[in-house]
C-alpha cells in the first residue's frame, strides 16, 4: 500500500517567523510580518469582535490587537512588560498579534511542508504545517485569522489607514 502526500507542497523555500503560545510553536510567513514590538497600552473599545482586545496606534494607524491565546481558546496569561506583539499585514489592514514568545526566523524547504485539510474547521486560519526538529509547527494564514463578518465589523469601527492629518477617527456607531 502506497501513501500519497496530502497535497502538493510549495515549489520554493518559505521563510517563517516562529513564535510560541502555551509552549506550542507556531509559524507566520515572514512576508506578512511588518515588525515585532513589545506590548504597549491597549485602548479597549466597545463593540469589537470577540477575541479582539482593543486597538493601538502605530504611526497614525489604528491597529486591532488580537491575543492569539484567546483567539485559539487557550488559557489566558497576564501580559508583562516584554510581552511581544507581532505586527502583521492582512490585506490592507495591519493586525497586532499578542504571543507568548517570538522564537526565530527559519527557512522551510518544500519537502517539510504538509498542507492541512482545507482550512481545519476548528482553526480555519491554519492551512499548513511543517516539521522542525521534533516539533510539528502549524503555520498561521493571516488572511483567514478574522472571519468576513469580523473584518466587516472592524472596517465599520476602526479605520485601516490614517487620515490626511495623521489622526484617525474611530467610529462610535455599530
Amino acid at each position: 500500500m502506497s501513501t500519497q502526500p496530502l497535497t502538493t507542497a510549495p515549489a520554493t523555500d518559505q521563510v517563517v517567523l516562529t513564535f510560541r503560545l502555551c509552549g506550542q510553536m507556531f509559524g507566520l510567513p515572514i512576508t506578512a510580518v511588518s515588525q515585532i514590538i513589545e506590548i504597549v497600552a491597549i485602548t479597549h473599545l466597545p463593540q469589537l469582535p470577540k477575541g479582539i482586545q482593543g486597538a493601538i496606534n502605530v504611526h497614525g494607524r489604528i491597529v486591532p490587537v488580537i491575543d492569539l491565546r484567546r483567539r485559539f481558546g487557550l488559557e489566558c496569561a497576564p501580559y508583562h512588560l516584554h510581552t511581544p506583539m507581532i505586527l502583521a499585514e492582512a490585506d490592507d489592514r495591519m493586525l497586532a498579534l499578542i504571543v507568548d514568545m517570538v522564537d526565530d526566523v527559519v527557512t522551510v524547504t518544500p519537502t517539510a511542508v504538509n498542507n492541512l485539510p482545507a482550512h481545519t474547521p476548528s482553526l480555519p486560519c491554519l492551512a499548513e504545517q511543517f516539521q522542525l526538529g521534533h516539533e510539528v509547527v502549524p503555520v498561521l494564514d493571516i488572511q483567514h485569522l478574522l472571519s468576513h463578518d469580523e473584518q466587516a465589523q472592524l472596517a465599520r469601527l476602526l479605520p485601516s489607514t490614517p487620515s490626511r492629518n495623521g489622526l484617525a477617527k474611530v467610529s462610535s456607531k455599530q
